[in-house]
């Protein structure tokens, strides 16, 4: 009896481990649900040889594609989420409210920027402004606060809220320097004690938080524009929230979600092109499957109250399309880390939306602009010597790029660095942003400058380089520029 019995465990212990792999070919993909790339099964030869990491590989392949995948993630993290209120999927769950796990990061100011860091970063922002102000065009910071900003009570009590943190220290720093910026934080926090703004089990906030962003953002840049205050709207259950879906990839709650009675402008795509069913590819472009929606252009068929947008923007910007759709000509809406400002901006609005959690950001590299030479600045004849710096210059076909290194213990000062190029002959003055490439030098870094000049500028031969930073000057060696472009 007990051989038997033995031997019925162990073809069920065997059956067990065998089940996963039996199912696998009947299992559909889970990339979509999950919302993540899927490891590639690894080849056990490759060009190397053996693959010595074949045993690692194969297990997050196998991992991720385990039958069931979906349905006992949802079933363990209903038991860590909603009974023991403990983070899992990189979600914190607090009395049916959901955050990103980072956010405590900004919450607590645990990731705080340092004090040259927002001083570069508000920097980056002035001469990004002063670029499009000086074609006739507005500018506006859009710095979009994490849900925690906004409704930190929902948070757990073992997170504590700091006093400051990266976004009210920049934004104190965008109106020392006179950067012009919107701010979301006080307007939702005003909002939310007679409406519920931001979603519950999702990251961003709802259709009436982006129409109170949007009032805000173009009251901010001064345009005329519909408000919406009386459109009707109903209040639903139907959103299907990205912070549930991680812990829930199987399928878990509605979220509520407004839907407003508007009547638009009629419009077209000219980016994407070819575009028949503008309101379903509208859809499609504000919901979370971010499917092509890196570059979307439009065209308003309609009188709109304002001439050009191009705006810069994350996810927090799926909500304001058609709002802003609706109240300008033309529309350009681009999805990236790096603005480009070399165009015209005559009677534009550049719209730079980002979320908080994502603040440093705006320093990770420097912004496709052409550099402003100061013409008008003089230099001192007697400059404290800073040591030597480490620059790079590369010919981009339609501008040089330069990019460098200070020294570790270099005074950041205002923020403010200058590379001056004189061969004895000529002086040319450039303003650099105050950022360090890292990706480009292949190391970490905290003081560097970083811009592109157009060769229009007139710089051609080899030039003396000298950058000024903190009241000091470096000497970066000899520049060797091409002809004239």
């Amino acid at each position: 009896m007990k051989k038997a019995f033995k031997i019925a465990y162990s073809v069920l212990f065997f059956a067990a481990c065998a089940a996963p792999a039996a199912m696998m070919p009947f299992v559909g993909n889970t990339a979509e649900i999950e919302k993540k790339e899927l490891t590639e099964l690894p080849a056990f030869i490759n060009e190397n040889g053996i693959n010595n990491d074949f045993s690692t590989q194969f297990e997050s392949w196998f991992n991720d594609r385990i039958p069931m995948r979906p349905e006992l993630l949802s079933a363990a993290n209903l038991i860590k989420g909603e009974v023991l209120n403990t983070a899992s999927s990189n979600v914190i769950s607090s009395g049916g409210w959901l955050f990103y796990d980072s956010e405590k990061l900004d919450y607590m100011n645990t990731n705080a920027m340092t004090d040259a860091e927002i001083t570069a970063a508000a920097v980056t922002l002035s001469l990004l402004e002063e670029r499009v102000t000086s074609d006739g065009g507005k500018f506006t910071f859009v710095p979009a606060p994490n849900k925690a900003s906004v409704y930190g009570e929902h948070m757990p009590l073992c997170y504590t809220r700091a006093d400051e943190n990266n976004l009210t220290r920049l934004s104190a720093k965008l109106t020392e320097l006179g950067v012009t910026y919107t701010d979301l934080l006080g307007a939702l926090t005003e909002a939310k004690k007679s409406s519920q703004v931001y979603h519950a089990r999702d990251s961003h906030w709802n259709n009436l938080g982006a129409v109170i962003g949007y009032n805000e953002i173009m009251n901010t840049l001064g345009r005329p524009h519909k408000t919406y205050a009386d459109a009707s709207y109903t209040y639903e259950q139907i959103w299907r929230a990205d912070l549930d879906k991680l812990l829930y990839p199987s399928g878990g709650y509605m979220d509520w979600q407004y839907t407003f009675d508007i009547t638009y402008s009629l419009f077209r795509f000219t980016s994407p092109a070819g575009v028949r069913d503008t309101a379903q590819q509208l859809a499609i472009f504000m919901s979370d499957k971010e499917e092509n929606d890196t570059n979307i252009s439009t065209q308003n068929l309609n009188k709109a109250p304002n001439k050009s947008l191009y705006m810069v923007r994350d996810s927090f910007g799926r909500a304001l399309l058609p709002f802003m759709i609706d109240n300008y000509a033309t529309a350009n809406f681009v999805r990236t880390n790096r603005p480009e400002l070399t165009g015209s901006f005559k009677d534009k609005d550049f719209v730079y939306e980002i979320v908080e959690r994502n603040l440093k950001n705006v320093i990770a590299t420097a912004p496709y602009m052409f550099a402003p030479e100061r013409t008008e600045m003089s230099i001192p004849e007697t400059i404290p010597e800073g040591g030597s710096a480490e620059a790079v210059l590369s010919d981009e076909g339609y501008a040089f790029r330069l990019y460098g290194s200070l020294p570790e213990d270099a005074v950041s000062g205002d923020g403010r660095v200058y590379t001056v190029f004189d061969n004895g002959k000529e002086t040319h003055i450039f303003e650099a942003f105050p950022i360090y490439e890292s990706e480009l030098l292949g190391k970490d870094g905290k003081n560097g400058f970083s811009m592109f000049i157009d060769k229009k500028s007139g710089l051609s031969g080899e030039y003396k380089l000298t950058v000024i930073s903190g009241g000091k000057a470096f000497n970066a060696g000899s520049i060797q520029t091409g002809a004239n472009g």
